[in-house]
């Protein structure tokens, strides 16, 4: 396996770990101080769920990226639909009211989540020799 695979994999890691922790900091004082009368669940579930699905859907992605050149785009496209639908039938059966006023707790992770994910589905794609392959 290449090694340049692993060190993208760490930084992957590193950065998902780091934009999600300053986000949750900041969205958890706005929320604290500013909305006192919502609870945190919606916002600790949202978190926990884009960062685990990201990491476990890129970091395979990374992984196979060697293998799987030619469809790691489509692979992304549809990991993206996989999130979204896992993440509402977990909404809806978990008992949380999903309203506008609640939107941008899910919203934020996911963007970010989502925005970490192309940075290095790109950085993979562009590293990418597909007429080596021909």
């Amino acid at each position: 396996m290449n090694p340049l695979i692993f060190k993208d994999l760490f930084r992957f890691v590193l950065l998902l770990f780091l934009v999600a922790g300053l986000s949750y900091g900041i969205h958890y004082f706005v929320v604290t101080s500013y909305f006192s009368r919502q609870t945190l669940e919606l916002v600790n579930f949202a978190y926990k769920f884009c960062v685990g699905i990201t990491l476990l859907f890129t970091s395979t992605i990374i992984l196979a990226s060697s293998h799987l050149k030619e469809q790691l785009g489509f692979i992304f496209l549809i990991s993206g639909m996989v999130k979204l639908g896992i993440f509402y039938f977990l909404i809806k059966t978990s008992g949380f009211d999903l309203d506008k006023s609640v939107f941008l707790h899910f919203f934020v992770p996911y963007a970010l989540s989502v925005v970490v994910e192309i940075i290095y589905i790109a950085k993979i794609l562009n590293r990418t020799n597909f007429s080596k392959d021909r």
